[in-house]
């Protein structure tokens, strides 16, 4: 368990750098932060849930230090905290794509033997610091990512910080992240996106007036961070792509049944997708 001499600095105070601050704070303690928007970081102090601005952070005490930005703005936030990053006791983050942030440590030849990468499968559609909220990974499952360089100090550490936040943690490897995070996540999101946007472009004037909950079910997370998927689409794209091409072709399969009017194989399609659908916890 994380002794609460540990100051906590967090880069990002959105939905997951807000509710990792949040729910620290309320454990007793010290948590330090920057953002961005400053009205953030004022409303995160004036509501303590954090003690003040990364810079306030004592650098001669044991830290840990989390970054939660966008995917493609942690290089600029690793280079800003270069000093930091050799101090701290743990460096992690809560990115959904680890191999650029792997490039981004190995262009600028970063020290990674208290990296740890980290992943919670938390939070919704909704972003920013204004909803995030304590407790947000109680019973939720963070997957946790070493480096060949990581000692077990660090490793301990981040499992800790975990269950301290409320989460069971899962190792998996770099590669395999970005692949099956591509297929379970990436993909859904750009289904529902897509989806959302071939409607809008509907000229069928009640095209909003028949939006029945099958449709709002299946698209809840097109009301997603637009520059967080952004940086997400790009920065995984391969694996994306790969993914995109696969849901094509049994895309291609299902329009072909339906096209012959195969009762029986359709059944089955929707059968088989049920079946697995309805086995998921």
């Amino acid at each position: 368990m994380l002794d609460k001499s540990i100051q906590v600095g967090i880069i990002g105070l959105g939905m997951i750098g807000g509710s990792i601050a949040k729910t620290l704070s309320k454990k007793g303690f010290k948590v330090f932060a920057r953002d961005i928007n400053e009205n953030t970081l004022k409303n995160a102090i004036n509501d303590k849930e954090i003690c003040g601005s990364l810079e306030e952070l004592d650098q001669d005490i044991n830290f840990i230090l989390i970054f939660t930005v966008p995917v493609l703005s942690v290089g600029e936030e690793l280079i800003k905290n270069k000093e930091l990053l050799s101090k701290a006791l743990l460096v992690s983050d809560g990115l959904s794509v680890k191999n650029s942030l792997k490039k981004e440590i190995e262009k600028n030849k970063f020290k990674t033997e208290n990296f740890i990468f980290s992943h919670p499968i938390a939070g919704s559609e909704k972003s920013g610091y204004l909803n995030s909220k304590e407790g947000l990974f109680n019973n939720k499952i963070t997957v946790i990512t070493k480096l060949p360089q990581s000692t077990q100090v660090a490793i301990d550490t981040c499992i800790d910080l975990w269950s301290l936040l409320g989460a069971k943690t899962i190792n998996l490897n770099l590669e395999d992240h970005d692949k099956y995070f591509a297929q379970t996540s990436h993909l859904p999101h750009f289904i529902a996106f897509a989806l959302i946007s071939m409607i809008s472009k509907s000229e069928d004037p009640k095209k909003d007036t028949f939006t029945g909950g099958g449709l709002k079910d299946i698209t809840r997370i097109a009301s997603s961070d637009p520059k967080m998927w952004e940086d997400i689409f790009i920065s995984n794209r391969l694996n994306i792509l790969k993914v995109i091409k696969s849901f094509k072709s049994e895309i291609d399969k299902f329009e072909k049944l339906i096209e012959e009017k195969d009762a029986k194989e359709i059944n089955q399609f929707i059968k088989n997708a049920k079946n697995f659908r309805d086995s998921l916890t």
